[in-house]
């Protein structure tokens, strides 16, 4: 009898402990599940930041690699001989743009030589120091190039001449175009080789808008430039030029 007391008044109490001890258990194995979905989840995190830094990089390499086929292609049919080099500065403060590229003086580069990319002409060579060079980007309001209309040869290679826009920076202006010149929206300009900086046919820039001067005596064209000059970052130095040009 008095077992059967006991035990009646012992059965809920271990009914509470039981359950208490359930809980418990259950709450635990709430924390480890917790624990390794956090573990998870920077596990699973970390390889998401390295698959986008791998197919970022992958990109990259592609751009590069498409560009390198650019210039071998620019190396391989050029008449001039090339130097290959990297940009690694640019300056860009009010109407004056030039940048620095990793070829100097040992390498042969000099003052004057024209410096381009597969797209066209860049600028020319401003200054050397041992191993580094000074370029002066066709859009520097200081740069002019001597300059004729591809398609009909106008204005001849005596009068085209091509300088950065005044106001309207990053495009170029022909300028000294006699009016009866044939030039249209869409024609090619290319340097004419006078003056003996920028060899002949280098495509220099495409013709936007054509209109005359305040006097209506010559006409002139605005140019948007075949080299884009905001993502340079492998150029060739013109090292020599065919004999004649």
């Amino acid at each position: 009898m008095i077992e059967d007391v006991v035990l009646v008044i012992l059965t809920p109490v271990q009914g509470v402990f039981q359950r208490i001890t359930r809980s418990a258990e259950s709450v635990l194995a709430t924390v480890r599940n917790y624990q390794y979905l956090l573990k998870e989840n920077e596990r699973l995190t970390e390889q998401l930041v390295a698959a986008a830094t791998l197919e970022s990089r992958l990109a990259e390499l592609r751009r590069e690699n498409h560009r390198l086929r650019q210039l071998l292609n620019l190396e391989a049919r050029s008449e001039h001989e090339l130097m290959a080099a990297e940009v690694t500065a640019r300056e860009a403060s009010g109407w004056f743009q030039t940048m620095t590229i990793n070829r100097g003086a040992t390498h042969g580069v000099a003052p004057r030589m024209a410096v381009v990319t597969s797209e066209g002409l860049v600028g020319n060579v401003l200054s050397v120091t041992t191993v580094s060079a000074q370029v002066l980007l066709l859009t520097d309001t200081r740069q002019a190039v001597s300059a004729l209309v591809q398609r009909s040869r106008d204005p001849g290679e005596a009068t085209g001449i091509v300088e950065s826009a005044a106001g309207r920076l990053g495009s170029l202006k022909m300028i000294n175009l006699p009016r009866e010149a044939n030039i249209q929206t869409g024609d090619t300009v290319i340097s004419s080789g006078l003056g003996g900086v920028f060899p002949k046919g280098l495509v220099i820039g495409y013709v936007l808008e054509t209109g005359e001067d305040e006097y209506a005596i010559m006409k002139y064209a605005l140019l948007k430039p075949a080299a884009n000059f905001n993502r340079l970052e492998e150029v060739f130095v013109v090292l020599t030029s065919p004999a004649g040009r």
